[in-house]
């Protein structure tokens, strides 16, 4: 038998053709939420994966990670995001928005309207349409989510402030809660400023409390810039203390100097290991890091950005 190239040993790690088992909380969230039978969601999912895949080959998509709803594996889901989600608007305070920047299927917004939150609240945003269409399939509810909440385009990279051209300035200033995740490890430093900028112009400005962008990309114990793939492009993975230099370089910026009054940065790395068990509950689990090895680290992160009232 021939021997497996390099290519066909980097495709069967970036695409698996059988899904075995849905993970637990999925598996409950199409089932209470989308009304998905367990026994029919095998197939429900891996026909749409597999729809995906054909034109966006992301390993998220061909390793079935998407599975995982990483939102409530965050520190901070059920404290400062879903409960404040819950709340009922309260006369003279500013309601809370969260939007859900780079959204894929868009299954961690179903996660928080299945666990309570104000459908009104919820927004996500994505660069490819697609996407967003089959998150609706896949989750069966165009009956539950405003459609027009799912902004596309919508790009981080993208300076102009036309809405026509990119949806996601319909939501400058007016964001509370911004989760990003797996968006930063895929680009490099440089854009890396111009991605958390984009954030501070989303972020509601006249809260007089702090607002929070959070979320989870892959790290490093060591700042790590280093070419992604074979198309030439670079691509910087953070450590804690360049995390938090990012974004107070951002923030001393002369756009923001005077806006910004108080930041507080907080992250942490995990390791990831991918269970192979076909029962597993989760697709990745998280785990302590090893000191001395730096792949497949997650950084978990937290940036809470006061403004001034009057900005």
């Amino acid at each position: 038998m021939a021997s497996e190239t390099a290519q066909e040993a980097t495709r069967r790690r970036r695409f698996l053709e059988t899904l075995h088992h849905v993970p637990k909380s999925m598996s409950e969230l199409m089932s209470s939420y989308s009304g998905v039978p367990k026994d029919e969601q095998i197939t429900h999912i891996t026909k749409l994966r597999n729809e995906a895949y054909a034109q966006f080959p992301y390993p998220c998509m061909g390793t079935f990670r998407f599975l995982d709803l990483d939102l409530t594996r965050h520190e901070a889901y059920k404290e400062h995001v879903l409960d404040a989600l819950r709340q009922p608007a309260v006369p003279g305070k500013p309601e809370p928005l969260f939007l859900d920047c780079g959204c894929c299927l868009g299954q961690e917004v179903r996660k928080l309207a299945a666990d309570g939150a104000l459908p009104h609240r919820l927004w996500a945003s994505d660069i490819e349409p697609r996407f967003i269409e089959l998150g609706f399939e896949l989750f069966r509810d165009a009956d539950k989510l405003p459609r027009d909440h799912f902004l596309c385009p919508g790009d981080v990279l993208t300076d102009t402030t036309d809405a026509s051209v990119d949806q996601l300035n319909l939501l400058d200033d007016r964001v509370t809660i911004l989760n990003i995740s797996a968006v930063f490890h895929l680009f490099d430093l440089d854009e890396h400023k111009r991605i958390a900028n984009r954030c501070l112009r989303l972020l509601r400005k006249d809260t007089g409390s702090p607002v929070l962008v959070f979320g989870g990309h892959a790290g490093s114990h060591q700042v790590n810039r280093h070419l992604r793939g074979d198309n030439g492009r670079y691509r910087y993975l953070h450590n804690g203390e360049s995390w938090e230099a990012l974004w107070r370089e951002v923030c001393d910026q002369p756009q923001w100097k005077d806006k910004v009054v108080a930041l507080k940065v907080k992250s942490k790395l995990f390791g990831r290991v991918r269970s192979e068990d076909p029962n597993a509950d989760e697709v990745i689990t998280l785990c302590e890091p090893a000191p001395a090895d730096d792949s497949r680290l997650w950084q978990m992160f937290e940036v809470w950005v006061t403004f001034k009232s009057d900005s």
